[in-house]
This record gives structure tokens, sequence and C-alpha cells, in this order.
């Protein structure tokens, strides 16, 4: 089995995997998709995702547009597949029971590249125009129990102020969504110092307000 190696690239890409990616064999073909939304990730995924990939793997998958508004690529690859799920123990098929790699959880600077890509594909910056000024909200949504507990206490760890709650739906065969939320311009400045963003839409938001975006130059 090809051993790749273990560093912020692969765990930066391990959480848009967790984020938007998924794995599983059919037919004895072993098959890694990643599928971000056609328009406001397209950006993200020929600039950042594509040559990540082609950086890690070694692999130029063609991206195309899929069903219901995704945009992305397919491998097939048996030595990836086997790589993600043998050595990180990521989940075949749902995602439900996902976790963060141990390689990650021991590594501060592996988690702060895991938690990048998660939430610059799973979760969003949003500005609220209140009392004339924007405010801002770092979010994240998750079907993955465990795994949104990780990332909370890894936060709260380096000091962000996180909010947690969870939503049930009644519609059947909905899975019950874990949700995360970080709070106010200066938790925003101090994500930007210390995690960041990569996807551009998230980017452009921060124009909005005068921080120092050199971290992304």
């Amino acid at each position: 089995m090809i051993q790749y190696k273990i560093n912020e690239d692969l765990a930066e890409e391990t959480g848009i995997h967790l984020g938007d990616g998924s794995m599983n064999i059919y037919k004895g073909r072993a098959f890694y998709t990643v599928a971000c939304h056609w328009r406001d990730d397209r950006a993200y995924m020929d600039d950042f995702i594509l040559p990540l990939i082609k950086k890690i793997y070694g692999k130029t998958p063609k991206p195309r547009n899929w069903s219901k508004g995704s945009y992305g690529f397919r491998i097939c690859s048996k030595e990836i597949i086997k790589f993600k799920s043998e050595v990180l123990d990521l989940p075949l098929g749902k995602k439900i029971n996902a976790r963060i790699p141990e390689q990650s959880l021991c590594n501060d600077s592996l988690m702060i590249a895991f938690i990048r890509g998660l939430y610059d594909t799973d979760g969003s910056l949003t500005l609220w125009k209140t009392n004339n000024k924007l405010y801002p909200r770092i979010f994240f949504l998750n079907i993955a129990k465990d795994m949104v507990e990780q990332v909370k206490m890894f936060l709260l760890k380096k000091g962000f102020k996180v909010t947690e709650w969870k939503t049930e739906y009644k519609e059947k065969n909905w899975n019950t969504a874990y949700k995360l939320s970080i709070n106010g311009e200066k938790m925003l400045k101090k994500w930007v110092e210390e995690i960041g963003f990569r996807n551009p839409k998230n980017i452009q938001k921060l124009k909005l307000f005068d921080l120092n975006t050199k971290f992304y130059k």
C-alpha cells in the first residue's frame, strides 16, 4: 500500500473529504468523490482543491458538473481508498460515524489545517446586518456527532467561543444535524489569524471588514 505523507496538506484535504467528499467501493471499483456547489465553490475547486489533489496523490482528475447543482471530481483508485480507510480510518459510504484521524488529533498544526478544509466545505461565513452594522458568524453543520464534538473541543482549547446545538428533522431518513457557531468580529479576527479560509467565497466576505488579509497572499 502506498503511504502518503502525513502533513498539513493531507490534513486539509481530509477536512475537505469529510466536508464535501465521499468514498465507496462499488462492484470492485474504489471511488473517491468531492462535490461542491457548482457556482459558489467553483473557484475553490479549480484553484485550490484540484492542485492539492495533484500535490498529494499525483492525480489530475477532470472536474465536471454533477446533478443537484454540484461541481467536482471522481477518482477511481484502490490505493487512495485503502490509505484513507486503513491509515486515516475514514468511513466508506455514509459519514455519520466519521471521526477526525488520530494523526491530526494529536498535532495542533494538522488540526488547524483539517478544520480549515472542513469549514471551507461544510461551513460558511455569514454576515448579518444589525443596528446598521455587519455582524459575522462562522457556522458549521455536520451529521457526524463525534467529529463535531472533536472540532468543538479543539476550538475551545484554542480560546474560541463556540455555541453548539442540534436540529432533529421530522422528515423520514433525515439525520440529526449538529451545529457549531462562532460569533462576532473579535472571534472572526482570531479565526483569520489562527485558522483562516482558502475558499474565495469566504475571503470575499472578509473584504467587508477592515481585516488584514495578508494570510491569503
